[in-house]
């Protein structure tokens, strides 16, 4: 199980983005996160896949998460328990290379994400927006 965002844990610097044009701020170490509201016509996620950009996308749907992983997503992060445990089941049966992940705001959940089988938790912290 993953943990992002744990202070015993190293991580990842998460960087916030609206654009295509807002990458130019970011590290190629960073991870780059959207909402996927914000990409409604997929570009930011296509331009992250083409140019070998790792990203992750908050989702509030399952078809957002389906077609975020076809396109090359990290991790899809997933606010709603219920979403996320049948977001959780997709990608197990079609093997998805996007890891789930379920936002929580202290260590509580993480073990009832595990028994769930949740591929990890993401600390809300970290999801600074700028």
């Amino acid at each position: 199980m993953l943990i992002l965002g744990h202070i015993a844990i190293d991580y990842p610097n998460f960087i916030h983005i609206k654009s295509i044009d807002d990458l130019a701020k970011t590290l190629p170490k960073d991870i780059v996160w959207f909402n996927a509201s914000n990409d409604v016509d997929y570009n930011i996620a296509k331009h992250c896949r083409d140019n070998n950009i790792a990203y992750s996308v908050v989702i509030n749907e399952l078809k957002d998460a389906i077609i975020f992983a076809n396109l090359g997503a990290k991790y899809i992060i997933i606010s709603d328990k219920h979403l996320a445990e049948i977001t959780q089941k997709v990608a197990n049966e079609y093997f998805f290379d996007s890891k789930i992940l379920y936002i929580v705001n202290d260590e509580s959940s993480i073990e009832n994400m595990a028994m769930l089988g949740i591929d990890g938790v993401i600390f809300n912290n970290i999801l600074k927006t700028n």
